[in-house]
């Protein structure tokens, strides 16, 4: 969806400009991915405002546009306020990671939400939230996906793609999110991102009852050095565990709730709404 007012907010506003100058220098959307080394849809959806720009494109595209810097100076004003300050560590180890090691009772995890997905769970959180947070909210969601995305979907100089470990009670498959048509869309999307080699989807069944996690939802991230954090957001707050003693904690509970699950094979049955008795 995006913005529809460039004026909204600084993301529209960047979105707005890069089309501006685009257009004004005669490019078409092709050549500036292929002359910044960005996929298509990447381009276009840092034109719409789904996806917020990064400092490496917004400095190939001042090059392009010979704009002496102005989108990358833009960019940053757009990165500052787009992300909340307290998900912004959260944001960056993301993007450092090798492993994410994810677990979710109540809903898909960020990182395998469709954009409608994301929209519905956000937009629960009205009204506290105006709509301008929302679609920056979601824009937010939909760039962290790029460090799972393919080659062909991601800055040719990225340099990892992490493992995704994910792990989710049965019941966030039958919640209704929004609409049985975005339910659908996700339940594909999950089966789809079940089959790239980089991502594991476990289900834990309904009939396993209680588990250990007791449906509290938490994140191990771990960097190339091999040290880990667990990330732990609730309603008004987020915090992070680096006590490498609690981390080891969380990691065993992590382990038990794998043990718990189907397997992957027979977790893909169930997203897809097959039997899963063979």
């Amino acid at each position: 969806m995006g913005f529809s007012d460039p004026n909204s907010s600084p993301l529209a506003f960047y979105g707005g400009e890069l089309k501006r100058l685009r257009e004004r220098t005669g490019i078409t959307q092709t050549e500036l991915a292929r002359r910044t080394n960005y996929a298509l849809a990447t381009v276009s959806a840092y034109e719409t405002g789904t996806r917020i720009p990064s400092h490496d494109f917004s400095e190939r595209a001042d090059k392009v546009f010979g704009t002496e810097g102005d989108l990358t100076r833009l960019q940053a004003m757009v990165d500052n306020v787009s992300v909340r300050p307290w998900f912004r560590d959260r944001v960056e180890v993301e993007r450092k990671a090798t492993e994410i090691r994810e677990y979710d009772s109540y809903q898909g995890p960020g990182l395998l939400q469709t954009e409608d997905y994301a929209r519905t769970v956000v937009s629960a959180g009205r009204p506290m939230l105006s709509e301008d947070e929302i679609e920056r909210a979601v824009a937010v969601r939909m760039t962290r996906q790029q460090i799972l995305e393919p080659d062909d979907d991601t800055p040719l100089d990225q340099e990892h793609t992490p493992r995704l470990w994910a792990i989710m009670d049965e019941s966030a498959l039958h919640r209704v999110v929004g609409s049985a048509e975005i339910m659908q869309a996700q339940r594909a999307h999950l089966a789809a991102m079940a089959q790239r080699p980089n991502i594991t989807i476990q289900i834990i069944p309904n009939s396993e009852g209680v588990t250990c996690a007791y449906g509290r939802a938490f994140s191990i991230l771990t960097v190339n050095s091999g040290s880990a954090v667990v990330y732990l957001e609730d309603i008004i707050k987020a915090g992070y565990v680096r006590d490498r003693d609690q981390v080891a904690q969380f990691t065993l509970r992590f382990d038990h709730l794998r043990a718990s699950a189907l397997d992957d094979k027979r977790s893909l049955k169930l997203i897809k709404g097959e039997g899963i008795s063979s």
